[in-house]
């Protein structure tokens, strides 16, 4: 069995991610996908290696399906939960988890475990290197075309909300309610007309509820929630094209995320953030509150 697949096995069991075994060989080329599933979800996790986009980075989830819904939710040649687009090496750990490991100069940086619950989640485990008592993470999801570009989540006033610019750098972030917003470093001949080249720089005027760190987007009849801690401070952004688009010009957009994490693990050790995501049918936004409590509720995480 390659080295790189033994230690995969090896941090999927727990063992301490401080270094990669020297001898650690990584693919270059080849495409490697692994399959997990159970209830009504099929997810696939893929690595660096070109999938159709025309170049390398695409790394997280390729496709992900539901069984009322066989249409990859993701831009087929992109994916879902992108996190970094250096080389990556991806195991089967069992038919319902997979683990990804990002590498860097054959150093671990990150590693992220997937696993499928029934009937419709994916629970997320995201490890990486603790720097000043926190873990610095982000994603990416481009979306497949959905009609409804808007993402939805709950003000501080209870009320929900749903946010959509349609100009790609305008208005992309929404931060929970009490954060402090960044300053900006403008540079000349910015891209953006907040100043900077980094869309994800531009701030909402919405405002989210610190207590329920989740959002949803609707994909077709279904809905997808990307589900945090509470009181985590994750950003949410996104960009109504960042996907690119579709043969008949329907765009797609991106719906992501970014934070920086507290976590107890010391400076040079490895901390964790776990979230939910859910994907199912689409019923109403209480119940999409509903299944932010009963995963919070169940890991013991009060709102």
């Amino acid at each position: 069995m390659d080295s790189w697949v033994l230690f995969l096995l090896a941090a999927g069991a727990g063992a301490c991610l401080a270094a990669a075994p020297p001898d650690v060989a990584l693919p270059v080329d080849e495409l490697q996908r692994v399959t997990i599933a159970t209830g009504d979800l099929t997810c696939i996790i893929g690595n660096h290696a070109d999938h159709g986009a025309g170049k390398t980075g695409y790394i997280g989830v390729h496709s992900l399906t539901h069984t009322a819904e066989p249409e990859n939710l993701f831009v087929p040649r992109y994916a879902g939960l992108i996190n970094r687009r250096n080389r990556a090496a991806v195991v089967r750990l069992n038919s319902t988890e997979g683990l990804l490991a990002h590498f860097d100069n054959g150093e671990p940086r990150l590693h992220v475990r997937y696993r499928v619950a029934a009937p419709h989640y994916v629970d997320v485990e995201m490890r990486a290197m603790s720097s000043g008592g926190a873990i610095h993470l982000n994603s990416a999801s481009y979306m497949n075309g959905p009609l409804d570009r808007h993402i939805c989540f709950i003000d501080p006033d209870g009320r929900w909300q749903k946010h959509l610019d349609t100009e790609h750098g305008n208005a992309a972030s929404v931060f929970p309610a009490g954060a402090s917003l960044p300053v900006l470093k403008t540079v000349p001949n910015a891209r953006f007309k907040h100043g900077t080249n980094s869309f994800s720089d531009s701030v909402s005027r919405w405002r989210y509820d610190p207590k329920y760190a989740f959002y949803y987007g609707r994909f077709r009849d279904m809905v997808f929630i990307q589900m945090f801690p509470p009181r985590c401070g994750v950003i949410f952004y996104m960009s109504p094209t960042g996907g690119g688009s579709q043969p008949d010009g329907r765009p797609n957009p991106a719906w992501d995320w970014r934070g920086r994490f507290d976590t107890s693990a010391a400076q040079g050790e490895w901390g964790a953030l776990r979230m939910r995501v859910v994907y199912k049918k689409y019923v109403s936004d209480d119940d999409c509150l509903h299944e932010y409590l009963k995963w919070t509720n169940s890991e013991g995480m009060s709102p």
